[in-house]
């Protein structure tokens, strides 16, 4: 029988530490990556955050844990929702009904397959959805989130064209049929340097076949 070494322990019980933490409703607010949510902000524009307080928030306008964003109108507004690890499930229904009543959203989540939510609400609801190259590392943490992240899209029909960053291979919604950068950081170093990029192909997405519009939330 093979024997953990102290490091290997050590190792462990901090993704597992980590892992109850960020999975815990006890702490609601896990801020986004700054740099990552600018790569999202420059493609969709946002202008509400519903799970924030007055420290963390991203847009101008923002909804607290007192206010609840469950319990507000998100209206037509172009969302940005990392929502507290605890209540994901609740979330993802309601970015589904909001888009149905006109918002447009990017959901940030753990990415967890396996899950209920994942299958009633993300599978065949969403215009689409991908997963995030690496692991994050959310607001003032020392080390990476022990789990995958995904961005799932609603309300954005058609204008969804997920392409792969041919530098770091990072998803990303194209604006244009021909973009091959996720962001001007990496587009600059394919300009430089044409020799890094990897040879990628358009990453696979369900079809934006959506008739989800006339449905009403159940």
């Amino acid at each position: 029988m093979d024997v953990a070494s102290p490091c290997q322990e050590s190792g462990y019980l901090r993704r597992v530490m980590i892992a109850r933490i960020l999975f815990s409703s006890a702490t609601d607010e896990w801020p986004t990556p700054r740099d990552f949510y600018a790569k999202l902000n420059r493609r969709y524009r946002f202008t509400l955050d519903p799970c924030a307080t007055a420290e963390n928030a991203l847009c101008p306008l923002y909804f607290t844990k007192e206010q609840d964003g469950l319990a507000q109108d998100w209206g037509t507004h172009r969302v940005f929702c990392n929502p507290p690890f605890g209540m994901i499930g609740k979330w993802v229904r309601k970015c589904f009904e909001a888009s149905l009543a006109g918002a447009k959203v990017v959901l940030l989540i753990p990415a967890r397959t396996d899950t209920r939510w994942f299958h009633e609400w993300i599978q065949e609801k969403a215009d689409a959805f991908y997963f995030v190259r690496g692991r994050l590392r959310f607001g003032q943490a020392r080390h990476s989130a022990p789990f995958p992240s995904m961005v799932v899209l609603y309300g954005w029909g058609s204008k969804i064209r997920l392409a792969q960053c041919a530098r770091c291979g990072q998803p990303f919604d194209a604006k244009r049929r021909d973009a091959k950068a996720c962001s001007n950081a990496c587009r600059q170093a394919l300009h430089r340097n044409t020799s890094s990029a990897v040879d990628v192909t358009q990453c696979v997405t369900r079809p934006v076949e959506k008739h989800w519009k006339n449905q009403r939330p159940v």
